[in-house]
């Protein structure tokens, strides 16, 4: 995620992983342990039905989705039971260094603008901009996603 203030207004950048057709065992090797915001959807060749916006600030990709989907530890049984694992895609995009604050900007917009059908319509946004603006954009499978914790001298 990269995040840029200008007066009033804040924008995003976003780079998601590209879909993947969900296996729960795939999935786990795909998802990083980086925080961020999971996306599950229904997609065909020609059109993207989002389903739900899911925010892995504290547990990391990896972990918040695992919870999230295993039927006797989910919050969201009620969407568990409903899905068609079959049809299920999935996507991630990493947000490890910003705050609550911005995943609560960042799940605003995506929520008001891809109108998933599992989300909140009313969900709020963090009231410190006045206009929130994303960029979203896709890595390729080859791109690797790692977190540098300082600088070593060798």
């Amino acid at each position: 995620m990269k995040k840029t203030v200008i007066g009033n207004e804040v924008y995003y950048t976003l780079a998601w992983s590209p879909a993947y057709p969900y296996d729960r065992f795939d999935a786990m090797r795909k998802m990083p342990e980086l925080g961020g915001v999971i996306a599950l959807m229904y997609q065909t060749q020609s059109r993207t039905d989002y389903l739900i916006f899911y925010s892995c600030h504290r547990d990391g990709c990896r972990v918040g989705f695992k919870k999230f989907m295993d039927p006797y530890a989910t919050k969201y049984p009620e969407i568990i039971k409903e899905l068609d694992l079959t049809r299920l895609y999935f996507k991630f995009t990493i947000i490890d260094e910003g705050s609550v604050k911005d995943v609560q900007d960042i799940m605003y917009w995506l929520i008001r603008t891809h109108a998933p059908r599992y989300n909140d319509p009313l969900f709020k946004d963090s009231q410190r901009f006045e206009n929130i603006y994303i960029n979203e954009i896709e890595r390729s499978k080859d791109d690797v996603v790692e977190k540098i914790h300082g600088h070593r001298n060798f």
